[in-house]
């Protein structure tokens, strides 16, 4: 990895494969946006929490990627998970849980991320309703970085009724929020039908227990 940046600790996205080239693959975000994953020598491949190679996956196969972004928004990809049904690796595990160690747990719904709709806005908390019906909330702070597609906005642009996807991780078993991406219903409804993609038609990363809250 160039940059003296670690394995694995650079920009966590998912989506659907669209194509498969000759060391790259083409990534279609929840945002409806399209990212070019470059394979090297050293990109790890985990299917259905198993060791793989690039040729196991295929177009239409929904994926989790970790690794490095380059200047020209590429990423050069550390792992790349997926599941049988659907859903990217790592779905559905809390910490700890089998296949909890490296290259497993790579994306986790109310620890890695959080979608849904927006029920209520108390700058700086939003409380989101998830689509496995848990509510969360979250608070952010001056780190984190809000848009709408490429545009710049701030939590007044925000409101009760509309969708969001929260990107940030666990500190002190609190999630702390990276970035926030304002929805278009068009992107929602993207989401959604991703979502029906799954074996199960559960939402990604569906739990029963409660998420950490603020």
């Amino acid at each position: 990895m160039r940059g003296g940046q670690r394995e694995g600790r650079g920009p966590g996205l998912f989506g659907k494969i669209t194509s498969v080239g000759n060391g790259t693959i083409a990534l279609t975000k929840p945002d409806g946006s399209t990212v070019t994953i470059k394979v090297t020598d050293k990109t790890e491949f985990r299917k259905d929490r198993q060791a793989a190679n690039l040729t196991d996956f295929h177009v239409g196969d929904t994926v989790f990627v970790r690794g490095e972004e380059n200047a020209d928004h590429s990423v050069t990809a550390a792992v790349i998970g997926a599941r049988s049904g659907g859903a990217p690796e790592g779905q559905g595990r809390g910490p700890g849980g089998p296949g909890g160690g490296p290259g497993g747990g790579l994306g986790e719904l109310g620890k890695d991320f959080i979608f849904g709709e927006v029920k209520s806005v108390d700058a700086p908390k939003l409380t989101l309703l998830r689509p496995d019906n848990v509510t969360q909330t979250v608070e952010l702070n001056e780190s984190t970085s809000l848009h709408r597609g490429r545009d710049s906005i701030t939590m007044a642009d925000i409101q009760p009724g509309d969708h969001v996807v929260v990107r940030g991780g666990l500190e002190n078993n609190t999630f702390v929020p990276k970035n926030v991406m304002l929805l278009s219903p068009e992107q929602w409804q993207r989401i959604q039908e991703m979502r029906a993609s799954g074996a199960s038609g559960n939402p990604p990363n569906a739990q029963k227990s409660n998420p950490p809250q603020q």
